[in-house]
């Protein structure tokens, strides 16, 4: 998978950076959790991996920002496309049913499946909150104050809908805590 992912990589460099951005916010909402660290580890590689089904994708579809609603639909494959490259290499089997439901959403209307709640794994459960947090944080050319902002706020109103509300909270309470002490030093 780490050759696949590469390639992505090598054709964009946005998704280079999320991956990596991804990556390390879910190890820290796992550490905040205080799950294991073999927990932390499996969020990490699945933060970095999310997205390695958009491998498939043409370069105008990965440069993109905003879809048709035909373009919206073949975005939607990288779930699925993900699933099935992950579940080719022994090790990276146990993170694709993670990768295959990060599009889910807590209240059900997510995708491929439509699960809900608890049905989602929690891994993709934090995925789906790191990745929509990064993605909004570093969208656009407003100071980074105004996108920390408006990525915190795009997490809040998406609680109880896109993503679970015990984590959105936890994930809150973490930026918070970690902008109240890079304000200290």
């Amino acid at each position: 998978a780490g050759a696949i992912i590469d390639a992505l990589h090598l054709r964009s460099s946005y998704e280079k950076r999320h991956s990596i951005e991804v990556s390390k916010l879910c190890g820290e909402i796992g550490a905040y959790m205080n799950l294991s660290e073999l927990e932390i580890n499996r969020l990490k590689r699945a933060g970095y991996l999310h997205d390695i089904g958009k491998i498939t994708f043409n370069d105008r579809l990965l440069s993109l920002q905003e879809y048709t609603e035909e373009e919206y639909l073949e975005m939607n494959q990288h779930a699925i496309v993900g699933y099935r490259i992950l579940n080719l290499f022994d090790d990276t089997l146990d993170l694709a049913e993670h990768i295959y439901s990060h599009h889910e959403n807590w209240d059900g209307s997510g995708y491929p499946r439509g699960l809900k709640g608890i049905q989602i794994s929690l891994i993709a459960r934090i995925v789906a909150i790191a990745e929509n947090y990064e993605r909004e944080l570093n969208r656009g050319s407003a100071p980074l104050a105004e996108r920390k902002k408006k990525a915190l706020l795009k997490i809040k109103e998406g609680s109880g809908k896109r993503f679970d509300p015990e984590i959105v909270k936890l994930f809150i309470q973490m930026i918070e805590e970690k902008e109240a002490n890079r304000r200290k030093s």
